[in-house]
């Protein structure tokens, strides 16, 4: 017998081994003692290998057959991601078995930890009992998940639990329910407990994308049942994946979405949803809906970079949609807002652009799914646009020019459409004077518009070729005080009209036919418009303190100066706040026919927003504004970061004209280091299809728990239903 035998507080005796493998092995620690294959080390032990850092304070080695029993504040880590504490630990070094019993585990990337009565290791999987889960703090954990068995793959970062328990701090969550028993029925009290000591739960620690179950989302409505919907992801490949999601309202119907996305180039992204919603008879019936499947899909692609050069730029945008009425959006996963459209559009849009100009063309389809007949709707097949960046002419540095030209063809099947031709072309000159105070600025405009009616007998085609001389004089001035620095401009524009040549059958100018009242033109009349923009800023800070601006037009209608509608608008800074209003006059009517307020306030966390609106439109038949009710109505939204982690919000939507609200919205959010919980209740009008169209009402209240960084628990409950 071969024996060494060192103690020394200062000094530490180093062995290295080498296994078959080749994998170096470093045992270093006060006290040694070799016997044949067997390795005897205590006393601050310290191992090393190229994956393993491993304290303890009693080591045996079995060299021959390669295996490693600890004892005593046993720590084990492997590539530095994966940490295991216990009292007692077996490591086959060959083939990675590992036993410990108790132990803690602890995955450093997600700070999931695992404190375990007994833990066996087969390669990377940890074979776990009797144990509890949490990524709080390890003492007294705000949450913690009991568990009899489960295991834990360190490879695909996978955790399986069987027999589960929810904790808050040290009581089972379901304790919870128990004072709810004789308010909620029997089915909400099962369905609740469920949720907090699920049979089973699986989940990941890794929050790479990758195939599996996301996250579901849970509910109750009083009319539809209980809501279950649970996406299954599915990746075959690095640039493309795929999701389905089935949804089950067990008193209204089940449903099926289709995700599919792909990206074909660094600089592209295709998305494609499809999905059906089938409705129970019995509620089909109750709701007087119009039809007992809503179903419908989505295609959306963007992409930049197609044609486009070093010195150029270009995109195509697609989206497209088609739904048989607005339930398939009301039924849709994850529905973030609830829709009221009653018309949707489907666009294809590219653009292309250089220094020098800038082209786009569009395609636009609308659909009627309020009334579900497109005949009267008008869609856009094509819109293009090109235009010619303003640059010098024949090298002259004070002259330049460009000119825009844009074709749309609007259609539909009953009633008239167009073909509508516009240019515009604009020659400038200007200059400055009297030492750079004064700008001058002389523009010949020349502008000519063609329409080319079609699906009518009655009307043919009709132009428009004017020319507008306009002359623009303004100053920009600055001038510092003590305190504060003034900005002002001040512009002056006079138009004179050459209406060189035009036919009949341009409404708003030479026709009054309603046919026609949807090709409306302008009439272009000799004007001034005069205007003022100043802005007052702090000589210290160099902010924006005030900012005020003001334009009125005078028109020459029949020699007579007509005033235009007055436009004012202030904007108030302050340190933490700012107040907004603009305002439209009109001087026939002698009143206001527009007025917005805005006030915005935020100081730390303390934020709130409140937006008022008055807006009166003309009279169709009196064509005054004095004949018609105004629209008023205001937005409040107020919120508050209190006591480090909590936020507290207040939205509501008030139309002031009909008495109604819109929208009631009340939010919690509480967002700590291993938890977040989110409660949104609102109270909001939304779009249905029923026999009577009339509009819903709904009650929800939004529960979002997270468990960081493992399991998030979506809930919704639709408290109330009504109509309108």
């Amino acid at each position: 017998m071969h024996k060494i035998k060192i103690i020394s507080i200062i000094l530490f005796f180093c062995i290295n081994l080498y296994a078959k493998e080749e994998q170096s092995l470093q045992i270093i620690a006060k006290n040694i003692e070799v016997k044949g294959d067997i390795i005897d080390a205590s006393g601050d032990v310290l191992i090393f290998s190229p994956h393993y850092y491993i304290s303890a304070k009693k080591v045996i080695y079995n060299k021959k057959r390669s295996t490693l029993e600890l004892f005593g504040n046993v720590n084990i880590s492997k590539n530095n991601e994966a940490v295991s504490l216990s009292n007692h630990a077996f490591i086959d070094v060959k083939n990675e078995i590992k036993t410990a019993s108790p132990v803690l585990l602890i995955d450093k990337k997600s700070s999931v930890w695992i404190d375990s009565n007994e833990v066996t290791k087969k390669s990377d999987l940890h074979i776990i009992k009797d144990a509890t889960l949490s990524s709080c703090d390890c003492i007294n954990p705000a949450w913690s998940i009991g568990f009899k068995s489960g295991d834990y793959n360190t490879t695909d970062q996978w955790i399986n639990l069987y027999n589960n328990t929810l904790y808050i701090k040290d009581i089972p969550a379901w304790y919870f329910l128990i004072p709810l028993a004789p308010y909620i029925s029997t089915q909400n009290l099962i369905m609740s407990y469920l949720i907090v000591n699920p049979p089973y739960a699986g989940f990941s620690t890794n929050t790479k994308r990758r195939s599996g179950l996301l996250k579901p989302q849970v509910g109750y409505s009083k009319s539809q049942g209980y809501l279950y919907e649970q996406p299954i992801f599915y990746e075959p490949a690095l640039n493309y994946d795929f999701e389905y999601i089935p949804k089950i309202r067990s008193k209204r119907g089940v449903g099926h979405e289709l995700k599919y996305r792909y990206k074909d180039s660094k600089s592209s992204q295709l998305n494609i949803s499809t999905g059906i919603f089938t409705e129970r008879d019995d509620y089909f019936t109750n709701e007087n809906l119009i039809n007992k499947e809503h179903y419908g899909w989505n295609v959306d692609y963007k992409r930049t970079n197609l044609f486009s050069s070093s010195k150029s730029s270009d995109g195509l945008n697609i989206s497209l949609q088609d739904m048989n009425d607005i339930e398939y959006k009301n039924t849709k996963y994850e529905q973030k807002t609830i829709s009221s459209d009653k018309i949707i559009k489907s666009e294809i849009t590219y653009f292309y652009n250089t220094n020098n100009y800038y082209f786009d063309t569009k395609l636009q389809k609308f659909n009627d799914i309020y009334t579900g007949d497109n005949s009267v709707v008008f869609q856009t097949l094509p819109q293009l646009q090109v235009h010619k960046y303003s640059n010098k002419l024949f090298s002259f540095d004070d002259i330049s020019s460009s000119f825009d030209f844009k074709f749309n063809n609007k259609t539909r099947t009953t009633g008239i459409g167009a073909q509508i031709s516009e240019l515009n072309v604009p020659i400038n000159y200007s200059t400055y004077f009297l030492d750079d105070y004064i700008n001058l600025s002389f523009t010949e405009q020349f502008a000519f518009k063609y329409i080319d009616y079609k699906n009518t007998n009655n009307f043919t085609k009709a132009y428009n070729l004017t020319n507008k001389h306009i002359l623009s004089i303004s100053s920009d001035l600055l001038k510092p005080y003590d305190s504060f620095i003034h900005t002002l401009n001040v512009n002056t524009t006079l138009t004179k009209v050459n209406n060189i040549k035009q036919t009949d059958d341009l409404y708003g100018i030479n026709s009054t036919n309603t046919e026609l009242s949807s090709f409306t033109n302008s009439n272009s009349l000799d004007n001034m418009s005069l205007s003022i923009n100043q802005n007052y800023y702090s000589k210290k800070s160099l902010k924006n303190i005030v900012n005020h601006k003001m334009t009125q037009t005078i028109v020459d209608n029949n020699n007579s100066n007509v005033l235009g509608n007055l436009e004012n608008e202030i904007n108030i800074y302050f340190d933490n706040a700012s107040i907004s209003n603009r305002i439209l006059y009109n001087h026939d009517d002698n009143m206001i026919i527009k007025s917005t307020y805005a006030l915005k306030y935020k100081k730390e966390e303390l934020f709130g927003n409140l937006d008022y609106s008055y807006i009166i439109d003309k009279n169709s038949v009196t064509n005054s504004y004095k004949d018609e009710e105004p629209n008023k109505s205001f937005t409040f939204e107020i919120g508050n970061k209190v006591l480090k982690y909590y936020t507290i919000k207040y939205k509501e939507q008030y139309d002031i004209t009909n008495n109604i609200i819109k929208l009631k919205e009340y939010s919690l959010n509480i967002n700590k280091k291993c938890w977040e919980l989110d409660l949104k209740l609102t109270d909001t009008l939304i779009a249905s299809a029923t026999t009577n169209q009339k509009a819903r009402r709904q009650n929800i209240i939004y529960a979002t728990l997270t468990l960081k960084p493992l399991v998030t628990l979506k809930q919704k409950y639709i408290q109330d239903e009504r109509e309108e």
